[in-house]
């Protein structure tokens, strides 16, 4: 268990030290924020509610969520293919991981995606019949409420803190079952087999990740908390040029603690086809069967071409 701890948070360090040697790899997550705040803002001070039924609201909402699966898993599989290009020994390029992700996995991660969506909608369903009403009533569209709204700021319980952790387990999971396509060429069904079955095999390690993770999402957002908590305790008016350069480390934040989730898990299973190789030749030859803690971690940036046998 303690093992597993610490090869969970030497991948956290590799992948901080991945970004830092290839902040392009945050570009697919800015994209997909980019349009993934202005939906929400409009959503949320722009578009009229009351106008639909109960049925199409909930359509609606099955579609919006949709989209933003989509997004998450199209900048996921972006990510993968940049990966695989400096694993397999070539120069990185985000505009073929657009290009290849496009054609040849888009189809591939639509079924997962479907599935995410559904698990998603029945959180999200679930949580509002839970929590209590929002008034929306006497709120207007300012940069400070738009800066709040972006962060997702709120009076803190115990059940939403329960139902992000459940998002944010799922959307992990997900992101341990895509290598599976982007990688291995696997099919829909043997795709959620292997991903899940990685995460069995490795539960401490992802429960590792989890966990700092969700940390450093903290550490992320407390500065703009901050001046959230300070602004409506002091009732403090801050110039709009202080909530639109939030608003831009938002996005920055937002982004970056999503790329440490896709980074932790592709490089998880990246060690998990590694360490599956090895255990594959110990049998061949009826040796003892290795743990993962005895397979020499991979790192992207070892310039080691883990992939290039694929």
């Amino acid at each position: 268990m303690f093992k597993g701890i610490k090869n969970g948070w030497d991948l956290i360090k590799d992948s901080i030290r991945v970004f830092n040697h290839h902040p392009k790899f945050l570009i697919p997550l800015l994209i997909t924020w980019l349009i993934y705040a202005p939906i929400i803002l409009y959503l949320e001070y722009g578009f009229n509610w009351e106008a639909l039924s109960t049925g199409l609201v909930y359509l609606f909402v099955f579609g919006i969520v949709f989209i933003f699966a989509f997004l998450l898993a199209f900048s996921c599989s972006m990510l993968l293919e940049l990966i695989e290009q400096l694993e397999s020994g070539h120069k990185m390029s985000l505009k073929k991981s657009f290009a290849h992700t496009l054609t040849h996995n888009v189809f591939k991660i639509l079924p997962i995606v479907i599935i995410w969506t559904i698990i998603w909608f029945i959180l999200f369903i679930i949580q509002a019949i839970f929590s209590k009403a929002k008034e929306r009533s006497g709120r207007s569209f300012t940069a400070e409420n738009a800066a709040k709204t972006l962060a997702g700021y709120g009076s803190f319980s115990l059940s939403r803190t329960f139902f992000k952790g459940i998002e944010k387990g799922v959307r992990m999971i997900i992101f341990l079952i895509l290598p599976a396509i982007a990688w291995e060429n696997l099919s829909f069904g043997k795709a959620i087999k292997k991903g899940i079955a990685v995460f069995k095999a490795h539960l401490s390690e992802f429960v590792t990740g989890f966990v700092l993770t969700w940390v450093a999402e903290i550490i992320i957002f407390l500065p703009p908390g901050i001046l959230f908590y300070i602004a409506d305790e002091f009732e403090l008016i801050f110039p709009v040029w202080v909530w639109t350069t939030v608003i831009i480390y938002i996005a920055f934040g937002w982004s970056y603690s999503i790329y440490l989730e896709q980074m932790f898990t592709a490089e998880l299973y990246l060690w998990n086809l590694k360490w599956e190789k090895q255990i594959g030749e110990e049998k061949r030859l009826g040796k003892p069967l290795s743990k993962l803690r005895d397979v020499k971690r991979p790192s992207v940036l070892d310039e080691i071409p883990e992939l290039l046998e694929k």
